[in-house]
């Protein structure tokens, strides 16, 4: 028969591969992720005879876990969105010829998000049949469908091709507002594989591989080390995401000039990585931002400069003309600035730029609010991270853009 592997949240299965037929799900995980998670098999020895009756044996082997709502944004920084898993449906519906009016994505959506996770049974049966009959026998009922359509059949039989090719990540997508499945773990059940001599641990066990990855590039080595500090405190399921310019043997494109040059040198030799380009939100980097985005920008690639917030509109500065309260976005803000604060916190104003027409502006002590931070271990209580987050969400963002307009490409060249 073979060996298998399995994806599932909770006890259902979501996809599943035999011997050297699997799909790679390695992207969802990182190498610490390796745990012992269930696996589920049929009892032979004290088969019954009756195919609806089999008794299930669990063992604990070796796997990949995740909880749901970490492997979410994972799979979203992969460019499977929420408006992805929609336009594949209506691809599907239209490739396989299942009318979406007897059967929507709305309707999947909400069998998705409200069937009882942790009450679906393990049994599917002896398994290795075909998707269109698991559909029909299996997922069809446990989704409890029947209660969400007119016609009950026909989702059965008709829809049911359409749906063997609906992508897992999908499935996880519209699984990810289900209060049941929340706070399940996703396992990646893979030992049999490897047991049996199909596949070797650094196969499914592996770094995320480049395709997927995005470079970030910022001014200077204050803010790429900061922003990649801030990701391993606050956002660690997905730090590995990201790649920086190797700050140990010098940081090459330190001020905006040089970074301005090294966008245009990117641009003109058609860069295929994926791309950020991050500039502060001071009077310099504002300029910079500008002449960069009248560059022809590749798809893979985003120019960024920090995010004007609120909390810069009235802030405290010093300059010739004493102490004053500024509107400091676009003028003097640096990624030091949004980290937490002290309540006395300072702009000081320099030296006039002719080439900008402004004042450039500089947080004072920002070398101590740097170091602060960059000492950080872990999550500090009562330490505001709200700033910080606000810079890494935007990131985020752009790099899910990226990729989301990667697979809707894709999708669009099936057609």
């Amino acid at each position: 028969m073979g060996s298998m592997i399995h994806l599932a949240v909770g006890s259902l299965e979501i996809d599943w591969g035999k011997n050297y037929n699997y799909s790679d799900h390695s992207p969802l995980y990182q190498i610490h992720d390796v745990t012992n998670v269930p696996y589920f098999y049929l009892d032979d020895a004290n088969f019954s005879g009756d195919e609806d009756n089999w008794e299930i044996i669990v063992e604990q082997k070796e796997g990949l876990s995740k909880p749901l709502h970490e492997i979410i944004e994972r799979i979203e920084l992969l460019g499977h969105t929420f408006e992805y898993c929609k336009k594949e449906f209506l691809y599907l519906s239209e490739f396989y010829g299942f009318e979406v009016a007897k059967f929507n994505f709305e309707q999947l959506h909400k069998a998705l998000s409200t069937v009882d996770v942790t009450c679906v049974s393990p049994d599917y049966g002896q398994g290795g049949e075909d998707f269109g009959k698991f559909f029909r026998r299996e997922i069809f009922p446990r989704l409890e469908l029947s209660e969400l359509v007119d016609d009950p059949i026909y989702v059965q039989f008709q829809a049911s091709e359409g749906m063997e090719s609906l992508t897992p990540y999908t499935i996880l997508s519209l699984l990810s507002g289900n209060p049941s499945a929340q706070n399940l773990p996703v396992n990646w059940a893979f030992k049999d594989l490897e047991e049996n001599g199909w596949a070797k641990k650094e196969d499914f066990v592996k770094p995320l591989d480049q395709e997927n990855r995005f470079l970030i590039v910022t001014e200077g080595t204050s803010d790429s080390k900061i922003i990649k500090h801030a990701f391993d405190i606050l956002k660690p399921h997905v730090s590995d995401f990201f790649d920086y310019i190797d700050m140990d043997k010098g940081y090459p494109f330190s001020g905006t000039g040089n970074l301005v040059n090294f966008v245009k040198g990117l641009v003109s030799i058609g860069i295929q990585n994926n791309v950020i380009v991050l500039f502060d939100n001071d009077a310099e980097g504002v300029a910079s931002f500008n002449r960069c985005n009248n560059l022809s920008i590749p798809e893979n690639m985003r120019i960024l400069k920090l995010p004007e917030l609120a909390a810069f509109n009235n802030f405290e500065t010093f300059g010739p003309d004493g102490n004053t309260q500024s509107n400091v976005n676009g003028l003097a803000i640096s990624i030091e600035c949004y980290l937490d604060l002290k309540d006395d916190a300072q702009i000081r104003w320099n030296s006039y730029n002719k080439l900008i027409k402004g004042y450039q502006g500089e947080l004072i002590a920002k070398d101590r609010y740097k170091k602060e931070f960059l000492n950080q271990r872990s999550h500090v209580e009562n330490y505001d991270y709200s700033k910080i987050e606000t810079v890494l969400n935007m990131i985020i963002k752009n790099c899910v853009s990226i990729k989301e307009n990667t697979l809707n490409r894709a999708l669009d060249n099936q057609k």
